[in-house]
């Protein structure tokens, strides 16, 4: 594979400014799915840089988005920040540290050499020989972590191709409400609980084994509702030749308990009504016209449009939404 430069473009608009970086068809197979996680973990580290050097994170007064407690939102922003550093950037960045490291001391790199390359200085201002073989030392004692065995190439992750195959689930409880996740990977939208089948059985058995074990509820009735293809795209890599978009299978589940998401993948979950279910979609449409920027949505997205084609489908939103 060729080193060529990477290439950055910076597009400017009224609304803000976008930085492009494109990456080759060979170094974005080897990603995979990482790929879309740095991009998100850097765009999280950029945009709390900005918002503290303008004193974002200052204010204590309760936002709109505060539910009425001093300083939540600022809070949640703090959170969802550290979330997407610690969970690829910096550790892949670390990783990418150890196995430079490890590569050098076997090819005969001196510890003075080493320090130097690190920036490790003693108070002289001479290279850190005792700090770099201290690391060393350690990362030897430890030996290779999972994370940097994939920085290496030596692990394959076929989960990070998109397989074309999803089950979402309409999960309700008994009161008649609807349980609704805000995503924190790509799209960044609110949606109901979904899933790639990943050739891991029957959907209908996936959903319900889903719902309990990601999401912590009990399925006390589970109803195929609708099916078929959409071209919505996800956080995974789509292969060469194959279009974006996935075979839905979409069931109705009742259940008890309240739930308990991964933080991996979701900011913040919620039961909604069905009109507060319809604004959302109402917001879709609006951001689909341009009448929400990207800004706006960032701060406050709606429904994923897939979810507005099934929900619409089934009949639980208005269909008048697409003509407003």
């Amino acid at each position: 594979m060729t080193n060529p430069l990477l290439a950055y473009e910076q597009i400017t608009t009224r609304g803000g400014s976008e930085i492009h970086l494109r990456l080759g068809v060979a170094e974005t197979e080897l990603l995979g799915e990482a790929a879309l996680h740095l991009a998100a973990g850097l765009d999280s580290a950029l945009r709390a840089m900005a918002e503290l050097r303008a004193g974002a994170w200052d204010h204590t007064a309760p936002g709109p988005h505060d539910d009425g407690r001093p300083g939540a939102r600022q809070r949640q922003r703090m959170g969802e920040t550290v979330h997407a550093l610690a969970r690829d950037l910096i550790p892949r960045l670390e990783a990418i540290q150890a196995a430079t490291l490890r590569r050098w001391k076997a090819e005969g790199a001196s510890y003075a050499e080493i320090a130097s390359a690190m920036g490790l200085s003693n108070a002289a201002g001479a290279p850190n020989r005792a700090t770099a073989q201290s690391r060393l030392r350690a990362l030897e004692a430890a030996g290779p972590s999972p994370l940097e065995r994939w920085v290496c190439g030596q692990d394959a992750h076929a989960r990070d191709v998109c397989d074309h195959t999803s089950v979402g689930v309409i999960v309700t409880d008994d009161d008649g409400r609807y349980l609704l996740i805000e995503r924190a990977e790509y799209p960044h939208a609110w949606a109901l609980p979904a899933w790639h089948v990943d050739d891991r059985g029957a959907p209908g058995r996936i959903a319900s084994e889903k719902v309990t074990e990601e999401i912590g509820l009990t399925v006390g009735q589970l109803e195929h509702m609708t099916g078929g293809w959409r071209p919505n795209r996800c956080c995974r890599l789509v292969r060469q030749g194959r279009t974006p978009g996935h075979h839905w299978t979409v069931y109705r589940a009742i259940v008890a308990g309240e739930p308990a998401l991964s933080a991996d993948k979701t900011r913040v979950a919620r039961w909604m009504t069905g009109a507060e279910l319809q604004a959302l979609a109402d917001r879709t449409a609006a951001y689909a016209r341009g009448k929400v920027t990207e800004t706006e949505w960032a701060a406050s997205p709606g429904l994923e449009d897939v979810w507005r084609w099934w929900l619409r489908r089934v009949g639980i939103l208005d269909t008048a939404d697409v003509a407003r």
